[in-house]
């Protein structure tokens, strides 16, 4: 093994001086091209293919040098190949039962379905950005929207009061909706709707947090410029901890109650509020049994890693690497954010004490869970 390495290292070296040598005709050519600049271009590319060539030409021999091994070396290339099946067959294994013990999903496509036919026989609302009332805008000390009574007024004062001082303290102005049923059941299209129609947030450091009772859903969308301090990933967490557990013991005040003084304490940095509402072995065993695979997944590689230093599946220790293509040509095509938009600033709406949003705007940040 030994004697291969250093043949490949020879290999690659050789091709990584004629790599180099591209390079420094490359970088003459362009330097006697001065003014031309719609060469440039074709010249970065003709190079490009170039190294292409080099790139193919390599690998095909270092491909020959291993196959002239491997033909030396029967039982070790035997072996190599069994163990790397029993690898990929353990990895399956493990997969197939992790999904096993995981509790099945809800088909949300027919519950979808069998709520819009319910719709269409009562009088059932479904909220939108375009309809759900906002009393922030008669009320400045109103943060929450609660049109179908899911919250009781003394848990709705509560919240309006935390998320007071997180506007006053923390200068993250605030919307948060609970309702029954969402249009769409689409919670994430919704706060990002509200967001950007009126604006929340100054220095788009808004926070808009929808909640479909009935529809088990909930969204947390931060704003532009609050997207770094409040990540989809601790919106993720905030939604897991507080928020889903409470709903699914259909305690809906604890949830929201908890969701804003835990989101409270992330920002200003303080001891999170812990929650316990009921006894959740079921979810702990299930918990157990997945920790149990992810540390067999975790030993099954660190074995595997060992054995590839005999067997080398993913690459030879000690090996000089190919230089990578130094005349490659980035894409230029934009990108752009997902169902963002910029949405100017709504004034009060006609209340004396009434409030006005600061013109923030929403990018698609956040998270969105279920229970």
């Amino acid at each position: 093994m030994k004697q291969y390495i250093e043949q490949v290292n020879r290999l690659t070296n050789q091709y990584n001086d004629a790599i180099q040598a591209l390079e420094d005709e490359y970088a003459l050519r362009r330097s006697q091209s001065v003014g031309w600049n719609f060469l440039s271009s074709g010249l970065k590319q003709q190079y490009s293919n170039k190294y292409e060539t080099l790139q193919n030409e390599y690998n095909q021999k270092r491909q020959e040098l291993f196959t002239a091994y491997q033909n030396g070396h029967p039982e070790w290339a035997k072996r190599r190949k069994l163990w790397g099946r029993a690898f990929i067959i353990g990895i399956i294994l493990m997969m197939v039962s992790c999904i096993g013990v995981m509790p099945a999903e809800e088909d949300e496509t027919t519950d979808a379905t069998v709520s819009q036919a319910v719709n269409e026989a009562t009088d059932i609302r479904y909220w939108s950005a375009a309809d759900i009332p906002i009393p922030f805008l008669k009320d400045s000390t109103q943060y929450v929207s609660n049109p179908d009574g899911v919250l009781s007024q003394n848990t709705v004062d509560n919240m309006n009061v935390t998320l007071k001082l997180l506007d006053n303290k923390l200068n993250i102005q605030s919307v948060v909706v609970v309702v029954n049923h969402i249009k769409d059941d689409d919670p994430f299209r919704m706060a990002q709707d509200l967001g950007n129609k009126y604006g929340v947030g100054r220095d788009n450091r808004g926070l808009v947090i929808v909640v479909g009772y009935q529809d088990h859903s909930i969204n947390i969308s931060p704003g532009r410029a609050l997207e770094g301090d409040l990540t989809d990933l601790e919106c993720n967490q905030l939604e897991q901890q507080y928020v889903v557990p409470a709903m699914r013991a259909e305690m809906p005040d604890s949830a929201m109650l908890y969701l804003t003084e835990g989101l409270y304490a992330l920002m200003a940095q303080k001891k999170m509020p812990q929650m316990l509402l009921y006894d959740n072995n079921e979810d702990d065993e299930e918990l157990g049994i997945l920790g149990f695979f992810f540390l067999l997944f975790i030993a099954w590689c660190v074995f595997y890693l060992h054995l590839n230093r005999k067997y080398h599946w993913i690459g030879l220790l000690g090996t000089v690497a190919l230089l990578p293509n130094p005349f490659f040509i980035a894409s230029t095509s934009g990108s752009g954010f997902g169902g963002g938009g910029f949405g100017g600033g709504h004034g009060s709406g006609g209340g004396f004490s009434g409030g006005s949003f600061g013109g923030g705007s929403f990018g698609g940040g956040g998270a969105t869970s279920r229970w």
